[in-house]
């Protein structure tokens, strides 16, 4: 039988053991800020998308699931990056 101080800390260090190798983001920012686009950008972006070009449809998918929080642009972004990924070359 295992002692119950014992049996207490291991489920703490369990427990604990994940946090230990996380770190805050510098400035307090948000993890995902780097994923923010810029009014003109997001424009870029769609322009590009619309003639087929695949990387700006991620970066438009990222913006708004990851930053925006927007599921529903998010989602749409997803499937047209995947459409453009899929399409014969």
């Amino acid at each position: 039988m295992i002692n119950p101080y014992t049996a207490a800390v291991v489920v703490l260090c369990c427990c604990a053991a994940p946090l230990i190798g996380c770190k805050p983001a510098p400035h307090g920012r948000m993890l995902n800020e780097g994923l923010r686009l810029t009014p003109e950008q997001i424009a870029r972006d769609e322009r590009a998308a619309a003639a087929g070009d695949a990387a700006a449809a991620k970066r438009l998918w990222h913006h708004y699931d990851f930053v925006e929080l927007d599921v529903q642009k998010g989602e749409m972004w997803r499937k047209e990056y995947e459409k453009l990924t899929n399409a014969p070359k």
